[in-house]
Protein backbone atom coordinates (compact mmCIF):
# COMPACT_ATOMS: atom_id res chain seq x y z
CA UNK A 1 0.00 0.00 0.00
CA UNK A 2 1.52 2.96 -0.93
CA UNK A 3 0.16 7.03 -1.03
CA UNK A 4 -0.36 7.79 -4.82
CA UNK A 5 -0.06 11.96 -5.68
CA UNK A 6 -3.45 13.23 -7.15
CA UNK A 7 -3.80 16.74 -7.64
CA UNK A 8 -2.10 20.22 -6.03
CA UNK A 9 -4.59 20.85 -3.14
CA UNK A 10 -5.12 24.26 -5.00
CA UNK A 11 -6.44 22.11 -7.94
CA UNK A 12 -9.86 20.71 -5.37
CA UNK A 13 -11.89 24.31 -3.74
CA UNK A 14 -13.94 23.46 -1.38
CA UNK A 15 -17.60 22.38 -2.53
CA UNK A 16 -16.01 21.09 -5.80
CA UNK A 17 -15.14 17.25 -6.32
CA UNK A 18 -12.27 15.40 -8.83
CA UNK A 19 -12.70 11.68 -10.55
CA UNK A 20 -9.27 9.83 -11.34
CA UNK A 21 -8.18 6.32 -11.59
CA UNK A 22 -5.67 5.32 -9.09
CA UNK A 23 -3.78 1.95 -9.24
CA UNK A 24 -6.83 0.52 -11.12
CA UNK A 25 -9.28 2.22 -9.15
CA UNK A 26 -11.64 4.74 -10.09
CA UNK A 27 -11.98 7.26 -7.03
CA UNK A 28 -13.53 10.48 -6.47
CA UNK A 29 -12.50 13.08 -4.17
CA UNK A 30 -14.39 15.43 -2.22
CA UNK A 31 -13.47 19.08 -1.03
CA UNK A 32 -15.89 19.51 2.00
CA UNK A 33 -15.07 23.02 3.83
CA UNK A 34 -10.95 22.70 3.00
CA UNK A 35 -11.20 18.91 4.34
CA UNK A 36 -10.58 16.17 1.67
CA UNK A 37 -11.96 12.94 1.46
CA UNK A 38 -11.92 9.94 -1.32
CA UNK A 39 -14.67 7.25 -2.08
CA UNK A 40 -14.47 4.72 -4.53
CA UNK A 41 -16.11 6.07 -7.35
CA UNK A 42 -18.82 3.72 -7.62
CA UNK A 43 -22.27 3.35 -5.88
CA UNK A 44 -22.61 0.00 -4.54
CA UNK A 45 -25.89 -0.56 -5.71
CA UNK A 46 -25.75 -0.77 -8.99
CA UNK A 47 -22.00 0.71 -9.81
CA UNK A 48 -23.04 4.02 -10.92
CA UNK A 49 -20.02 6.74 -10.53
CA UNK A 50 -20.80 9.20 -8.19
CA UNK A 51 -18.76 11.09 -9.64
CA UNK A 52 -21.67 12.05 -12.07
CA UNK A 53 -24.13 12.93 -9.01
CA UNK A 54 -24.75 16.21 -7.50
CA UNK A 55 -22.99 17.07 -4.66
CA UNK A 56 -23.53 19.42 -2.17
CA UNK A 57 -22.65 20.14 1.39
CA UNK A 58 -21.27 16.75 2.71
CA UNK A 59 -23.82 14.42 0.67
CA UNK A 60 -23.39 13.30 -2.57
CA UNK A 61 -26.13 11.96 -4.72
CA UNK A 62 -25.95 8.96 -6.90
CA UNK A 63 -27.43 9.75 -10.52
CA UNK A 64 -28.64 6.42 -11.07
CA UNK A 65 -31.21 6.30 -8.41
CA UNK A 66 -30.95 9.48 -5.75
CA UNK A 67 -28.91 7.22 -3.33
CA UNK A 68 -27.20 9.60 -0.51
CA UNK A 69 -23.97 9.16 0.97
CA UNK A 70 -22.21 11.69 3.42
CA UNK A 71 -18.62 11.65 1.63
CA UNK A 72 -16.78 12.01 4.96
CA UNK A 73 -17.87 8.37 5.57
CA UNK A 74 -19.03 6.66 2.74
CA UNK A 75 -22.70 5.99 4.64
CA UNK A 76 -26.05 6.05 2.92
CA UNK A 77 -27.86 8.95 4.84
CA UNK A 78 -30.64 6.27 5.52
CA UNK A 79 -29.22 2.72 5.95
CA UNK A 80 -25.50 2.81 6.93
CA UNK A 81 -24.85 -0.59 6.95
CA UNK A 82 -25.15 0.43 2.44
CA UNK A 83 -21.75 2.08 2.03
CA UNK A 84 -18.94 3.06 -0.07
CA UNK A 85 -15.54 2.62 0.87
CA UNK A 86 -13.89 5.25 1.97
CA UNK A 87 -10.14 5.80 1.00
CA UNK A 88 -7.39 7.52 3.35
CA UNK A 89 -6.48 10.94 2.09
CA UNK A 90 -3.47 13.15 2.94
CA UNK A 91 -2.04 16.79 1.95
CA UNK A 92 2.20 16.76 1.69
CA UNK A 93 3.49 19.54 0.89
CA UNK A 94 0.50 21.35 -1.45
CA UNK A 95 0.10 17.76 -2.88
CA UNK A 96 -3.59 15.50 -2.18
CA UNK A 97 -2.40 11.93 -1.87
CA UNK A 98 -4.65 9.18 -1.68
CA UNK A 99 -3.37 5.87 0.04
CA UNK A 100 -4.11 2.78 -2.56
CA UNK A 101 -3.51 -1.02 -1.50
Amino acid sequence: MKYEDVCAQEQLAPGRSLAVRLGGYDVVLFNVDGAIHALENACPHMGSALSGGCFSGRTVVCPAHGLRFDVTTGANNVSPALSVPTLPVRVVEGKVQVLIA
